[in-house]
């Protein structure tokens, strides 16, 4: 994950509206300037770890300068969730105000140094997971440096800001034998979409306590077996207790008939790039019927 943030202040004093122009010309040229600047890079932009309650785990994290220019870095940890979008995105915020956050049982060193150019820093951490944990818990390692300071001034008007950059590395902690990762998948809709397609929607809650990523697939096909659409759902990132809605579009025309709906849902997307056992995918069937006009209407479901 990586973020461009201005730091620092604008100060205006006396402001015409031409002056308010440029101080806004000026914000916006230095965000562009900051767009290309090229970040650090990190070896690792998430990390889940499964560790007894009780217990700590172990890790490190390298940090990279490909500039020939030297960097500052600061490291600091924030907790964070997915928005109710449920589309990936993602909200920063203090520690203590996320009961899910798992900056407390985070440590890690250095917290800041300079990177040479063209160098690499090892940044070690450890996770210790409290007795009577249960649950995922989640944070994000900032590793962030000062890009420089612009001013400008004119007549009345100066302006400064800090340009800071920064990048993170996602932790995804799981106290080993409290986790439950299951969902409530219901209420099935067949809509028109317009141009002889359908929309296929279900609702989606995450019933379980931890993180879940969620994707699917529909297939249409008749009683012989023969598959006449398929097509995927939109991925859903979740945190426990948050819902969602899952969409697919069937562009296929079919024919008039009755069909079979297979939905396959998967739950354990999140864990594709992790050795992590993965739970078994999720089924619903429903009869279908094609009308003449191309609607499909619902018989049936399971």
């Amino acid at each position: 994950m990586k973020s461009l943030m201005p730091r620092g202040s604008t100060r205006i004093f006396n402001a015409s509206s031409r002056q308010l122009f440029f101080a806004l010309f000026l914000l916006f040229s230095i965000q562009g300037k900051a767009s290309a600047v090229e970040l650090p890079s990190i070896n690792k932009s998430k990390i889940r770890l499964s560790i007894p309650p009780g217990r700590t785990g172990y890790g490190e994290i390298i940090v990279e300068n490909t500039t020939p220019e030297p960097r500052q870095m600061r490291v600091y940890l924030e907790g964070w969730r997915y928005l109710p979008a449920a589309d990936g995105t993602k909200e920063f915020s203090p520690a203590e105000i996320n009961t899910s956050s798992a900056v407390p049982w985070i440590r890690f060193s250095p917290s800041e140094f300079t990177l040479a150019p063209f160098s690499r820093q090892k940044v070690n951490y450890s996770v210790n997971v409290p007795e009577g944990a249960s649950g995922g818990h989640y944070a994000a390692m900032f590793f962030e440096s000062l890009f420089g300071r612009m001013e400008e001034a004119q007549k009345e008007f100066s302006a400064g800001m800090n340009i800071v950059i920064r990048v993170a590395t996602l932790f995804y902690i799981e106290p080993e034998g409290t986790i439950t990762r299951k969902a409530l998948i219901d209420n099935l809709k067949v809509a028109p979409a317009g141009q002889g397609a359908s929309r296929i929607e279900m609702d989606f809650k995450n019933t379980g306590n931890v993180d879940i990523t969620c994707g699917g697939t529909f297939a249409v096909m008749d009683k012989a077996g023969m598959v006449y659409a398929r097509g995927e759902f939109n991925d859903v990132y979740t945190f426990p207790g948050d819902a969602a809605g899952l969409s697919a579009a069937c562009r296929e025309r079919i024919s008039k008939g009755i069909y079979d709906l297979i939905l396959t849902f998967d739950l354990g997307k999140a864990l594709e790039t992790d050795k992590f056992s993965r739970p078994a995918p999720v089924t619903r069937e429903s009869g279908i019927e094609v009308l003449d006009d191309g609607r499909i209407v619902l018989l049936s479901s399971g």
